[in-house]
């Protein structure tokens, strides 16, 4: 009884996780998309949630891509924040 109360609060506790990292994913996307803060500054978050496991290095992936292309549409300067 025990083992599954503790298998249940480890599945909660794993889902939440995920729901956090997925709404900061989704939070650092949208600020560094209106220039609110730089692309510099949205990589090194994100190059902090990958380091956490595969699946979130995977997860962030996605959202590295982006940064590398507001990036390039902001002519290579990566300190810029249009929007701010």
């Amino acid at each position: 009884m025990m083992l599954n109360v503790e298998n249940n609060t480890d599945d909660e506790t794993h889902r939440r996780a995920l729901a956090v990292e997925g709404a900061m994913l989704m939070l650092i996307d949208g600020l560094a998309a209106r220039g609110t803060i730089s692309a510099d500054e949205a990589e090194d978050m994100l190059r902090i949630l990958s380091k956490s496991s595969d699946f979130s290095a995977a997860r962030a992936s996605g959202s590295l891509r982006i940064i590398d292309h507001l990036r390039r549409l902001r002519g290579g300067d990566g300190q810029v924040t249009p929007g701010a």
